[in-house]
């Protein structure tokens, strides 16, 4: 079977619908990495199209550190919310019918990490040092779903940006993926540093090999907030990418 893997969307719908076009002519079944909201104009609509797809068996969709937060808080939880998120809110408020379909989106639909076989996983934000150990004995913990939907960070040590402190990234995970298998995330359109710059993002997906022969591919490239949405088509049959696509091109 052949997959369309797809980075962050952050209800950019304009890419998203050529992504989902490709899919469809190609009889390819979306994955998409999650952090399909916040941050642009077009959610309700994101989430509209996403769910056809879902709830036809087209689709796969991860949950990721921004669906997380928005559905903590319709739940009641008491979230720090940033300017992202409430784009995302104030479209909800003023369309009833995007708040249900998101609310059934994550309930019905979202995973914290999605494995097709023993060489290809998927998550949103990285994978725990300890989850390749903990998933044999299947007693995966909290932190290691907090690790797929967040990464991992250094909360001893914090950057500014923008007047809101943020900790300092860690990438240690990405040495543990064991030999074989390939990890897809997105959640960091600059991964690798520290100190990302939120406001410059990676041209293309990000292929890392590790010295044992695990890979990681991040593939978030700043859509929605100014970057590039794009997609990778997998071959579960070989766990090779067959193709790389730009789905922003001539936006």
């Amino acid at each position: 079977m052949k997959y369309l893997v797809i980075g962050d969307v952050h209800a950019d719908y304009s890419p998203l619908k050529k992504a989902i076009e490709y899919a469809t002519q190609n009889n390819l079944h979306l994955i998409c990495v999650g952090d399909l909201i916040d941050n642009g104009e077009d959610g309700a609509v994101c989430v509209s199209e996403m769910l056809k797809l879902l709830d036809s068996g087209k689709a796969t969709m991860i949950k990721g550190n921004h669906e997380h937060k928005i559905i903590r808080h319709l739940k009641g939880a008491n979230v720090l919310l940033g300017p992202p998120n409430m784009v995302t809110l104030n479209q909800m408020e003023a369309d009833i019918t995007f708040e249900e379909n998101f609310i059934r989106l994550v309930e019905d639909y979202c995973k914290e990490y999605v494995k097709i076989n023993d060489g290809l996983y998927f998550t949103h934000g990285g994978m725990h040092q300890d989850f390749w150990q903990a998933e044999k004995t299947g007693e995966i913990t909290r932190k290691m779903y907090d690790t797929m939907m967040f990464g991992q960070a250094d909360y001893k040590k914090t950057f500014r940006h923008k007047g809101q402190d943020y900790p300092c990234r860690t990438y240690d995970w990405k040495d543990s993926v064991p030999a074989g298998v390939t990890l897809y995330v997105g959640h960091d359109p600059a991964p690798l540093s520290e100190e990302p710059d939120f406001d410059n993002f990676q041209a293309e997906p990000l292929v890392y090999t590790n010295d044992i022969g695990g890979t990681v591919i991040w593939l978030d490239c700043g859509a929605g907030k100014g970057g590039k949405l794009f997609g990778v088509v997998v071959n579960s049959s070989t766990n090779e990418i067959e193709d790389t696509i730009d789905f922003t091109q001539n936006d």
